[in-house]
């Protein structure tokens, strides 16, 4: 956006009103999912998030349409966070092969990661290169083509199979939503246990082009892909050796604090080798690798804690809006650290921050989530 002409304090304005719209969207988008189908929301999605970037893309320097386009991209991004995942763990639960969530989910990450690294890198170092419009054009039609390839796939929608009854009876979000909260009590603490993880790393997510770009010529669609291969793998390693177990609920836990405090360290050593330019970047990759392992795990734990499989979506959806809220104080917090402080004085906070939360958030809530058991 910053070389298509936006200043800043627009990049800024875009980025809040992404976030505010996410935080608002995410509950009903969930609704929606499970209510109208999971596979039909995902082509609604992406169809939203086309329109949004070809917005963007073809008025670049308006800020009405800069605004829509914010929008736009929020209620799609809203629409499809957590809805593949649910209809996979709703597949898996009909299926009886819940506890085999941590092999399905890396399997599905395994192959669409390399799908997004190269989309990215054609994107940011070929496309980029050429038209600055052209990385958004091309997302756009990426989005609309891949949208229409799910539709044959509407029939395997769990909501399908209950064709004798009017989705659209008994709408009532505020009260549904009410009672699928009021239903996964276990789960609802889980979701607030595991919300101080997106501290810790809120900085480094937020900054780590600026970190990495000074006075380099390391450009962000390569670090990008290095960061895409960290991810897969660390999924890879978790897939080979990890899902093989059948982890019970303390096992899952004990390796998501794992994970989060050896990513509270790698912050620490990414700030502490800032002069050796290439071993910071080293171990911001395994920063990754530890993030990527924990998002996984963290995924599964949530998803094989719902008991309420009609309301999967609108439970994970919860989830999602209250770590977006958590994200907009921590970048808030993090853009006013680094300007009074500095970037590594602001992701060392964090970090220390989150981890501190966190743990103790685990150490209060042991018995309540069967971590003893």
């Amino acid at each position: 956006m910053r070389h298509i002409g936006y200043n800043y304090s627009q990049i800024n304005l875009f980025l809040s009103i992404f976030w505010i719209v996410t935080f608002f969207a995410e509950v009903p988008s969930g609704y929606i999912a499970d209510k109208f189908g999971y596979l039909k929301t995902i082509t609604v999605s992406g169809i939203i998030r086309a329109v949004g970037l070809l917005v963007l893309a073809f008025s670049p320097f308006n800020l009405f349409y800069m605004t829509l386009s914010g929008i736009l991209t929020a209620i799609g991004d809203s629409l499809q966070s957590g809805t593949m995942d649910s209809w996979i763990a709703n597949k898996s639960a009909i299926g009886h092969t819940k506890n085999e969530l941590g092999s399905i989910y890396s399997g599905y990450r395994i192959i669409a990661t390399p799908i997004t690294m190269l989309a990215t890198f054609v994107g940011a170092n070929i496309l980029g290169n050429i038209n600055l419009q052209l990385p958004l054009i091309a997302g756009a039609i990426f989005l609309i083509v891949t949208s229409l390839t799910v539709i044959p796939m509407f029939k395997y929608d769990s909501q399908n199979l209950q064709s004798k009854i009017n989705i659209w009876s008994g709408i009532n979000i505020v009260s549904d939503v009410k009672e699928a909260v009021k239903h996964e009590k276990k789960t609802l603490a889980i979701v607030l246990l595991l919300l101080p993880i997106a501290i810790i790393s809120s900085g480094p997510l937020d900054q780590w082009q600026i970190y990495f770009q000074h006075g380099k010529h390391v450009n962000s669609g390569t670090i990008s892909v290095f960061m895409t291969l960290s991810g897969m793998l660390a999924i890879t390693i978790y897939n080979r050796v990890v899902s093989k177990k059948q982890l019970n609920n303390k096992n899952q836990l004990d390796l998501i604090v794992m994970s989060s405090i050896m990513m509270t360290v790698t912050i620490w050593l990414v700030v502490v080798t800032r002069s050796s330019y290439y071993a910071s970047l080293v171990l911001f990759m395994v920063h990754t690798m530890f993030g990527s392992v924990e998002n996984l795990i963290a995924g599964v734990v949530l998803q094989s804690a719902i008991e309420t499989e009609n309301r999967r979506a609108t439970i994970i959806s919860v989830s999602n809006a209250l770590d977006a809220g958590i994200e907009v104080i921590a970048l808030a917090a993090n853009g006013f650290l680094s300007d009074h402080y500095g970037i590594g004085f602001a992701w060392n906070s964090l970090a220390a921050v989150g981890l501190a939360i966190f743990v103790l958030g685990f150490i209060v809530s042991k018995r309540r989530l069967g971590v003893g058991k």
